[in-house]
């Protein structure tokens, strides 16, 4: 499937994630769950579009090149049972980057980042489906 299903932030999440944003392109507002899934994580996931979800921050973490903020739990609201990211690597929000990079480098900025800083957080949002060109 060319696309990605996401928890896209509602304007007051986003509007409180990206003051932490330090580098000239600014992302901070969604939580990638599967990108280009394959046709089983795309039924699994499709029936949940449009369904609010709550996610725990706790950990600011950034190189040089990107910076982000790490989701240790996400949950629907309404029955608050977990969900989780399909694709490898943590769940996050990308804040912002700089030039040349992508909102997907954050993953590898996990293992080793320059910066690390435990923060608490919560934001919120509803799960959508975003086709790909």
């Amino acid at each position: 499937m060319n696309g990605y299903f996401a928890v896209e932030l509602d304007r007051a999440s986003c509007n409180v994630v990206k003051k932490r944003a330090t580098m000239p392109n600014i992302v901070s507002d969604h939580i990638t769950l599967a990108y280009k899934p394959t046709k089983k994580v795309y039924d699994k996931f499709i029936k949940l579009v449009g369904k609010n979800v709550g996610a725990v921050i706790t950990a600011y973490r950034a190189n040089k090149n990107i910076d982000a903020l790490w989701v240790k739990d996400m949950f629907l609201t309404d029955t608050d049972k977990k969900i989780k990211r399909a694709n490898p690597g943590s769940a996050h929000i990308t804040l912002s980057l700089k030039d040349g990079f992508k909102p997907g480098d954050a993953n590898s900025m996990f293992k080793k980042p320059k910066i690390k800083k435990n923060v608490i957080g919560y934001v919120e949002g509803k799960i959508n489906y975003i086709k790909l060109n």
